[in-house]
């Protein structure tokens, strides 16, 4: 067995180790707690908004995190056909490399499932039904039409980013004050993603030792997502925007809409873009595969850095 054979398998025996069920982890009968705080405010970014009252911020913060959850149900659409396609290339050669790919597609679908299900819940016990992006076929096509390197680079930043979230903001933190619910439906999605975190790189390394010169265009192909990232997050926002006003019913001012759009884009930014771009795991990965390449995400970085 070649190290690379090991390392596919290493990932093969944590998967099978970690691995859940959707109905043990979130019934379908699961009545969500509106009384308190979803996520931490480091990623929802609404306590320091002035012109909301404290009922206000804690709608808006249920909001974001039912916004969070289906982002990432919305993203995992494109992490699905990657991770298929990435199985498809050793169909008839590696079944090793084949059967930790084919287990990466089967999780990503759960927790698509995972995220679906969890904004259902939501949106039944909420105030009024949540504004949320329905175009992620279209952009998921968008994505793949990327290189393979490209793409992987993309995702490895997606994951790393969720990883981020878990270990900074939720295990060692403010979990006491958080929905217990969605911590553990948060921990359950780490422990997977940990695994697909290894084989995106696992699968830059063979397009980088057929092609090293691949990573310069690869990098570009990443600001652009990161770029189209950004739009998408903002349309996500403006759809906040508008269940915060239905649920609170009031219509705020422009000065009052401008404080929040600000205050929000920022973290959405940051959250989403700005860690992801920062955990060492991601940049290390990156020097592995090019030291150009973690020279270019030092570049791109300030723009995103936004906390």
């Amino acid at each position: 067995m070649t190290n690379q054979d090991a390392e596919y398998q290493s990932c093969i025996q944590n998967s099978e180790r970690v691995s859940w069920k959707l109905d043990e982890l979130l019934p379908k009968d699961t009545v969500i707690d509106f009384s308190r705080r979803i996520l931490s405010d480091a990623i929802t970014g609404t306590e320091g908004i002035g012109c909301l009252s404290a009922e206000e911020k804690l709608l808006l913060n249920q909001i974001r995190s039912n916004s969070y959850a289906h982002l990432f149900l919305f993203l995992e659409e494109y992490a699905v056909a990657l991770a298929a396609h990435r199985a498809s290339l050793e169909l008839h050669k590696n079944q090793t490399h084949m059967r930790a790919l084919v287990r990466f597609t089967d999780e990503e679908l759960k927790h698509q499932m995972l995220f679906a299900r969890y904004t259902d819940t939501f949106a039944r016990g909420f105030k009024v039904a949540p504004g949320l992006l329905d175009n992620q076929v279209a952009v998921a096509k968008a994505i793949m039409a990327k290189s393979n390197l490209g793409v992987l680079i993309f995702n490895l930043h997606m994951e790393l980013m969720t990883q981020q979230h878990y270990v900074e903001t939720i295990r060692d933190n403010e979990r006491e004050t958080l929905d217990p619910l969605f911590c553990n439906l948060l921990k359950h999605h780490w422990l997977e993603e940990a695994q697909h975190t290894r084989l995106d790189f696992l699968e830059a390394q063979k397009i980088v030792a057929v092609e090293p010169g691949a990573v310069d265009a690869a990098m570009n192909e990443y600001a652009e997502l990161l770029q189209a990232l950004r739009g998408t997050l903002n349309a996500q926002l403006q759809l906040d925007l508008q269940t915060l006003e239905k649920a609170s019913g009031r219509t705020f001012s422009e000065a009052e809409r401008e404080e929040i759009f600000k205050a929000q884009e920022r973290s959405y930014v940051w959250s989403f873009i700005g860690m992801g771009m920062k955990a060492p795991l991601f940049l290390s990965r990156l020097r592995a595969l090019s030291p150009s390449a973690e020279q270019r995400v030092l570049e791109l970085a300030p723009q995103y850095y936004c906390n």
